[in-house]
């Protein structure tokens, strides 16, 4: 009787195997095929070859120094988070950090020797890096073969670089050395500007960051005073040449030659089975189990690995139909109730395969990587930021010319800016007030469309600076600001806090 069994499993699987061998074309593979050619036709990208990530020999050079300065000996992490570039002394007061004679932390330490000594040990990598920053554009030479596993080391490490160079811009204005920290803050500026990150999704929300940590720095050196209508000038066109958005639907082809170049290596390997002849004559009832899963394998790699990619194929279709329609709003209100923007749209598999937890564990991490607000919503903050910095530098020109700051944003001519930047939050002007102290406050409404009088957001004494050096912005709930200087008094009663 136990023989029976063996002969009727023996026939099953031989009867699955023929059914899948003689058919070699099945309706799946034909349904692949023709989505494939549908999307060429339309015009998008479903395979790796399309994507050409290399970089001239010139360009790879300049990356190496960059990456080379960011990975040398590490200033430590205490600093890091102990340094806030926007530290609020007020509601709409922020710190100006290098005008501080000893910045101490909770435990009394003073950062300025601890910074100086481990930038001093860096001098050199940093040297070379700022020259390479300034030298022309950035580009990482990638390899797209690997597709969803394509290394990217340089997000870690171009991220620390724009943080070393601001810290090293505030310490060169801390010892009266100006030009050097003007020099400082333009590599940084440039590690934002001057990058063309790969179309991948982990790539633009690091140059988001980026451009945090940047805008951060600029509001600090400003803060000095006394720059000339060139240095400002300079500034200002490298940060009108930015773009947050177009690049943005070309991360949806991307992903999508990624995950179907991903089943079709699903496809290639072949499912084994821990089961040996012996232990199916012993006990073929135990042996069914593992028969079954098996063939439920080999169905999937035959079959529902098609069904997967097709369906992942018109599915990153759609999610970059709607991408080019996000980037094309005007404003974050209208942006944000377009469909795909603020709210996740799942990949559902007819199948429980590793294909569809790959896909969940992408979400989750890009979910970890924006904060829970997204693509865009780090796009919008971006975008917000570049806004009101053009703003200021035009409003710090203005005063060179006028030896004060306008009544109104509307005095800012053509000559200092194309056009007057509004609030991509809300379309409206950014806004904009003289405070008693001769300094001004500019500011945005933040991702919450609501305006809270220009208050910047609020951390406890001694918190890290998770949401401020780090870069990865406010959170909604508050406004995006430009802040005035805390005053002598603001910045003695902080310190004393």
């Amino acid at each position: 009787m136990k023989y029976w069994k063996v002969i009727v499993v023996f026939l099953a699987v031989g009867a699955f195997a023929a059914s899948v061998l003689w058919h070699p074309e099945s309706g799946a593979q034909k349904a692949v095929a023709e989505t494939r050619r549908g999307l060429r036709q339309q015009g998008f990208k479903v395979d790796l070859a399309e994507f050409d990530l290399t970089s001239s020999a010139e360009m790879r050079a300049r990356a190496t120094a960059l990456t080379n300065a960011a990975q040398m000996g590490r200033v430590r992490r205490w600093p890091l988070e102990n340094l806030d570039l926007m530290m609020p002394a007020g509601s709409n007061t922020a710190l100006v950090v290098w005008k501080e004679e000893k910045l101490t932390t909770s435990a009394g330490d003073d950062l300025w020797p601890a910074l100086k000594k481990s930038l001093e040990e860096d001098r050199v990598a940093l040297d070379e890096a700022c020259a390479a920053a300034l030298a022309g554009p950035i580009q990482f030479n990638l390899d797209t073969k690997t597709g969803s596993g394509m290394r990217l080391p340089h997000l870690p490490a171009l991220k620390t670089l724009t943080q070393k160079l601001g810290i090293r811009a505030m310490l060169e204005l801390h010892e009266g050395n100006r030009e050097a920290a003007w020099t400082n803050l333009l590599a940084a500026t440039r590690c934002v500007t001057a990058w063309n990150p790969e179309p991948v999704e982990a790539s633009h929300l690091l140059r988001q960051a980026c451009a945090a940590i940047a805008y951060r720095a600029a509001w600090q050196v400003l803060q000095a005073g006394g720059w000339s209508d060139a240095h400002l000038g300079r500034l200002q066109r490298e940060w009108e040449s930015v773009d947050f958005f177009t690049g943005l639907p070309e991360t949806m082809a991307f992903t999508r030659a990624c995950m179907a170049t991903t089943c079709q290596r699903e496809r290639e390997e072949r499912p084994g089975t821990g089961l040996s002849l012996r232990g199916i004559i012993q006990s073929p009832q135990s042996a069914w189990p593992e028969l079954r899963e098996y063939w439920r394998r080999a169905r999937y790699r035959h079959q529902g690995t098609f069904e997967d990619e097709r369906a992942i194929l018109l599915y990153y279709r759609d999610r970059e139909l709607q991408f080019r329609g996000a980037v094309r709003s005007t404003t974050w209100l209208e942006m944000r109730q377009l469909p795909g923007v603020t709210n996740v749209v799942p990949f559902q598999s007819k199948h429980s395969s590793r294909i569809q937890s790959l896909m969940n564990m992408k979400q989750i991490r890009l979910n970890l990587q924006g904060r829970a607000l997204g693509l865009f919503g780090r796009a919008a903050e971006a975008e917000t930021r570049w806004r009101l910095l053009l703003t200021a530098i035009a409003l710090e020109r203005y005063r060179i010319w006028n030896n004060a700051y306008p009544g109104t944003l509307q005095q800012l001519g053509p000559e200092l800016l194309r056009s007057l930047p509004h609030d991509f939050m809300d379309g409206r002007p950014l806004r904009y007030r003289l405070t008693e102290d001769g300094h001004f406050v500019l500011y945005s409404v933040g991702l919450d469309g609501t305006d809270d009088g220009g208050t910047l957001q609020q951390r406890r004494p001694g918190e890290p600076s998770s949401a401020g050096f780090v870069g990865f912005g406010i959170q909604p709930g508050t406004d995006l600001v430009w802040p005035r200087p805390a005053s002598a008094t603001e910045a003695k009663a902080l310190q004393e806090e």
